[in-house]
């Protein structure tokens, strides 16, 4: 049989347990993700809150473990999807338990070389960023995997989040510019599409009929780059008229300062990152 990438992907996971371990925003997204794409059998969920833990379980009909260690056991990939300031305790725990599994992190900041002095040297590691619009199957993952990390080990890694959306490989040394371009990216997105929305507003539009204006435009301009592989500046000048409309407003823009802004504001995220990487705020 003939397979598509993703299928193939699809295909990986169905031979392996996948356990998360924090069932937060992102936690739950890769849950839903995997439970939609395999079924509840090959997810194992745990939470240091029972609350959180009892209705991410019953919401995806996933099964629930009773503490890292018991992820450990049940499962071939432990994921640990919790807050910065819980990382190092719970790698912690797994430390010992995690030798024949390959752990992720998608914890912000958390270098490999850290992950190595709690976990041990020979233990497989993935470092990911993901995003949020993981959520809703949109998301992008960027994988850091370690020197102990075998290709069939990286496989199964980038099966699990290519339920998610779009999957890169690339070098640690980048996953700061990384996390600064992608992971804190829909931020800067919802900011301008709320600008855009509040532009129509101010010209007439009713504000629900202006969200949807924008909302599609920001999502069909992002298709368009993705499908015809075009640069942006390229596309854009195709929508630039001579002396239209567009050329006005992108006038405006440049003057302001506003692609500058966005570098600049890649840059402070990518730096914020750095400083939490070495422990400082």
């Amino acid at each position: 049989m003939k397979y598509t990438g993703l299928q193939q992907m699809i295909d990986i996971l169905k031979t392996i347990t996948v356990g998360c371990i924090g069932t937060g925003n992102m936690g739950s997204a890769i849950v839903a993700g995997l439970v939609k794409s395999v079924g509840g059998q090959h997810v194992v969920c745990y939470d240091a809150d029972p609350d959180i833990l009892e209705k991410t379980c019953a919401k995806y009909s996933a099964p629930k473990a009773g503490s890292p260690d018991d992820v450990c056991r049940r499962c071939d990939i432990v994921i640990v999807a919790v807050k910065p300031d819980s990382a190092v305790s719970v790698l912690g725990a797994l430390r010992g338990c995690a030798e024949g599994n390959v752990v992720v992190s998608v914890v912000a900041g958390l270098s490999l070389d850290s992950m190595e002095e709690i976990l041990g040297v020979a233990q497989k590691i993935v470092r990911v960023m993901p995003n949020t619009p993981a959520l809703v199957g949109e998301g992008m993952s960027v994988l850091s995997p370690n020197g102990n990390m075998l290709e069939n080990d990286t496989d199964r890694v980038k099966a699990v989040f290519s339920v998610l959306g779009k999957v890169l490989l690339l070098p640690e040394k980048m996953m700061d510019a990384v996390t600064a371009v992608s992971g804190s990216g829909p931020a800067y997105v919802y900011t301008l599409i709320h600008a855009m929305t509040e532009g129509g507003v101010k010209m007439g539009i009713p504000r629900d009929k202006a969200l949807i204006l924008a909302t599609q435009t920001v999502l069909g301009a992002a298709a368009m780059v993705a499908e015809s592989g075009e640069d942006p500046i390229t596309l854009r000048g195709k929508v630039s008229s001579p002396g239209g409309t567009t050329i006005e407003a992108v006038h405006v823009l440049e003057r302001s300062g506003f692609s500058g802004i966005v570098i600049d504001a890649v840059e402070a995220a990518a730096e914020k990152s750095q400083r939490l990487g070495r422990g400082n705020k």
